[in-house]
């Protein structure tokens, strides 16, 4: 019998994020320690990351970020 278990994960503080980088786009490492790409769109920061493993999030100005894997 296979079980998955579920990783805990503790909740990121990216404010720093977000009072820098409000209406870009960015590319952070896996474990959102490292910023990787900034841009004004998706296509952006995907070409500026290359084909390293990211996680992609449009930092938004109210409401905070939408975060996406790649």
């Amino acid at each position: 019998m296979n079980i998955l278990k579920e990783k805990e994960v503790g909740a990121l503080d990216l404010s720093l994020i977000k009072k820098e980088y409000s209406n870009k786009w960015v590319a952070l490492s896996p474990d959102y320690k490292k910023l990787i790409a900034v841009g004004d769109s998706l296509s952006d920061i995907l070409k500026q990351s290359g084909k390293a493993e990211v996680a992609v999030m449009q930092v938004l100005p109210d409401t905070g970020y939408a975060p996406t894997s790649f």
